[in-house]
């Protein structure tokens, strides 16, 4: 797996984000991401606007999302500058993003908050070496410029939990995870998740059984 930190910019970046909600904002930073699957996005987040007459709530009309917006705390930073404010954002998700399908399946994750600040945004993303390609030719395809920050080996720390699996068996309990395959009651059954892996339904509950066995096993060496 890979590490990949890549800081996006530029005229398209612009044009797409004066359609989303990020049109109106000077800096977004996520503090806290709460929930992120196919169905919702929910996050604390730290947000200062390019005017202060501007209101939060109108940020996020307009793009077509359902998003309900709760001010946490408003802080005022002095002179002409806008306020900065902590806001609980929640959004109906979509299966795409603005810069390339990586909420699907086996296509990668986002790890960890995106950071917004001045025209630029950055994500971390991992994935195989295959789907960082595919992600970076994505973001070329729609005409995105991006500038690498660091690349570099996703090695889980060595008490982690998730060093106990094979990769196989990370890349489908995470999915598990993210489609809601442990929601209660289940998003998704077995065989959808295999499908949106491109395994058999079986093979999935194989997978997830030997994972949570051996972290299973890990927990118990802990205590």
């Amino acid at each position: 797996m890979r590490r990949l930190v890549v800081e996006f910019y530029g005229r398209e970046l612009e044009r797409r984000m004066k359609r989303s909600s990020f049109r109106d904002a000077k800096s977004m930073e996520i503090i806290h991401l709460l929930k992120n699957d196919q169905n919702e996005f929910a996050a604390i987040c730290r947000m200062r606007l390019k005017d202060r007459s501007l209101k939060i709530e109108d940020c996020f009309k307009g793009d077509g999302v359902t998003t309900d917006v709760q001010v946490l705390e408003r802080e005022e930073v002095g002179g002409e500058e806008s306020p900065s404010f902590l806001i609980l954002l929640k959004r109906k998700s979509r299966s795409e993003t603005f810069f390339g399908q990586t909420s699907r399946p086996g296509s990668g994750y986002l790890f960890g908050p995106p950071e917004f600040n001045e025209g630029r945004l950055r994500f971390t993303f991992v994935g195989t070496q295959r789907q960082v390609r595919e992600f970076l030719g994505a973001a070329e395809k729609k005409g995105l410029q991006y500038r690498v920050i660091s690349m570099t080996d996703a090695d889980f720390a060595p008490d982690s939990l998730l060093n106990r699996l094979t990769e196989k068996q990370r890349n489908v309990l995470i999915s598990a995870f993210r489609l809601g395959y442990y929601d209660v009651p289940r998003k998704i059954s077995s065989e959808e998740l295999g499908q949106a892996l491109h395994l058999r339904g079986g093979t999935v509950v194989e997978h997830l059984r030997k994972a949570e066995l051996r972290m299973l096993v890990g927990v118990l060496g802990k205590g």
